[in-house]
């Protein structure tokens, strides 16, 4: 992991601006150890998180007004009487404007800000790890050549920090350590922090190098422990091999980078727009891929039903040629059977047809004759012939006798009764008025009966062309013939009457 230090003045920010310029935009993380950060406790009352912050934005804007924007808490406790108020710990940037000039450039240069750190708040990650058996912890580690941090950790809980200016010039790094220890040991029994009698353990990362120098001046006494830690060693075991600093603030960063949650202590919400417009192309990239992936997936597994179903419908055209080709086979089998039942089916319907229609008789028809004669008051009229015989049209004029028409029992047409009756009325008895009544009631009687469908007058029993001189009934004189009745009275009709059913 590469490095690059820049100093606080002009020349540093316009080098800074021109790295960032030149390398990748990428999100970054900023980690600040300054001098101007203010760790505090506070006791508010015990509120939700809206209304507990909208009372320590009224503090801050009280005591650091500028700081608004730049502070962080935790709540760390409550009272035990009272009202038992909730205990804060409230970190505060006192100079944010410091930050201005270089948050402007990476602003300029529209580089997404993940959060601000502070590394005395981050440095507690580190203490859980080298000395969480111990109950006091004074972690002192050097970020620059010209700085000295002490943070204090109480049961691996920030409490405390303190920055201090290193001149090394005058005062050798040992003598110096020893002497700000006690200066921060002072400060945390007047804060009580501590008891004046209780044993500290002081935990100080440094180089190889500086761990002989150290020693010199830092003795281990009854109520405070040194204990030394190699950088080297500790970059290794957090995995960090590739910073190469020869100071702590290489492993602070690692550490930073490390955050799994990406959410910093300070700084404004408008600070950090670019990496929400980072996120939200990073899920709409990750969508798009996911989609893609789902519809690749769908799409081969559409791709395999339909093989599946490709090959399942050759395997049924395969099946339906098989029965097919049975099938024609058992039917070649069974066609003479067939006919056979054919013939069968049509003989059965014959022989139904033939019942239905063995009451169409010659005897019938003259009973049904001879009502409808009687009905219709004729006793004095005598039948001389009939013809009579079976048929299946509606022609009326043709003679029964005169064509040899057999009848198709097979076909679905009816079978009827064709006939015509002759005979004679006496008329020597009757006027001739009385007479062509008779012959009108009978044609009536057979028009009127349910079995006739048609029925026609082919002669009547008198003439009445002009040369038969006829007279009316009131003296007229009829010539009267000298022809009997038989000959006189003589009538013939034609008829198309239905046949009773069996």
């Amino acid at each position: 992991m590469a490095s690059f230090a820049f100093d606080p003045g002009d020349d540093g920010l316009q080098k800074f601006v021109e790295y960032l310029n030149a390398t990748e935009n990428t999100p970054v993380r900023i980690l600040v150890d300054v001098i101007e950060e203010d760790f505090r406790k506070e006791t508010v009352p015990h509120l939700g998180a809206k209304d507990r912050k909208a009372v320590l934005n009224r503090l801050m804007e009280r005591h650091y007004r500028k700081s608004v924007d730049f502070y962080y808490h935790r709540v760390i406790g409550r009272e035990t009487a009272g009202r038992r108020d909730d205990n804060l710990l409230v970190g505060v940037l006192t100079n944010p404007d410091i930050l201005q000039p270089w948050m402007k450039a990476i602003e300029d240069a529209q580089t997404a800000v993940v959060g601000i750190w502070s590394l005395p708040l981050i440095s507690e990650k580190l203490v859980k790890k080298i000395a969480r058996d111990d109950k006091n912890v004074l972690l002192v580690s050097q970020q620059v050549p010209s700085n000295l941090r002490q943070s204090y950790f109480k049961n691996g809980e920030f409490q405390s920090s303190r920055s201090a200016v290193v001149n090394l010039e005058d005062t050798p790094l040992g003598e110096y350590i020893s002497d700000e220890v006690e200066q921060t040991i002072r400060f945390l029994a007047n804060q009580r922090f501590i008891g004046f009698d209780e044993k500290l353990s002081v935990h100080v990362i440094c180089r190889d190098a500086d761990i002989e120098k150290i020693q010199q001046f830092c003795e281990d006494s009854p109520l405070r422990t040194y204990i030394y830690h190699s950088l080297n060693k500790l970059q290794q075991e957090f995995g960090c091999t590739d910073v190469t600093e020869d100071y702590s603030n290489g492993l602070y960063s690692f550490i930073c980078n490390k955050q799994i949650i990406p959410k910093g202590h300070y700084g404004p919400v408008s600070l950090f727009r670019y990496f929400y417009q980072h996120l939200v192309s990073k899920a709409m990239y990750a969508s798009s891929l996911i989609l893609l992936i789902a519809s690749i997936l769908v799409m081969l597994s559409y791709i395999s039903d339909a093989q599946i179903m490709e090959a399942e419908t050759d395997i049924i055209n395969k099946q339906t040629v098989v029965m097919e080709n049975s099938y024609t086979k058992e039917l070649e089998k069974l066609e003479p059977r067939l006919e056979k039942t054919e013939a069968m089916k049509s003989s059965v319907l014959l022989n139904n047809k033939i019942i239905k229609s063995r009451v169409i008789s010659p005897q019938n028809f003259m009973v049904d004759i001879s009502r409808l004669f009687t009905l219709s008051g004729m006793n004095d009229t005598q039948i001389t012939e009939i013809d009579w015989q079976h048929t299946q049209t509606n022609e009326l004029n043709e003679r029964p006798g005169q064509t040899r028409q057999a009848v198709n029992y097979g076909s679905t047409d009816v079978i009827k009764q064709r006939a015509v009756v002759r005979g004679f009325i006496r008329i020597s008895d009757s006027s001739l008025k009385d007479t062509v009544n008779k012959i009108n009631s009978i044609v009536a009687a057979f028009e009127n009966h349910k079995m006739v469908e048609q029925v026609e007058i082919t002669k009547m029993p008198i003439d009445t062309r002009s040369k038969n001189s006829l007279e009316n009934e009131s003296g007229t004189r009829v010539e009267e013939s000298t022809a009997t009745d038989s000959e006189k009275g003589r009538f013939e009709l034609r008829l198309i009457m239905k046949g009773r059913q069996a």
